[in-house]
């Protein structure tokens, strides 16, 4: 079964959320910068994805 994903904008940044029963993946996506991130819990997925995609920005500044 196919699921389509949630999604949020936040400070310029998108996030897209893809969860089954086991796992939780968010991808967040500014600009050419992308990253991909694969946990058990929304909120610890979430904010990890966060926290690398503002580390990824300022590292590119």
């Amino acid at each position: 079964m196919k699921y389509e994903p949630l999604g949020f904008i936040e400070d310029g940044v998108t996030y897209h959320i893809y969860a089954d029963k086991n796992t939780v993946t968010v991808t967040a996506k500014r600009g050419e910068v992308e990253i991909k991130c694969t946990g058990v819990s929304f909120k610890e997925t979430i904010a990890e994805s966060k926290r690398l995609i503002n580390s990824e920005l300022h590292s590119k500044m």
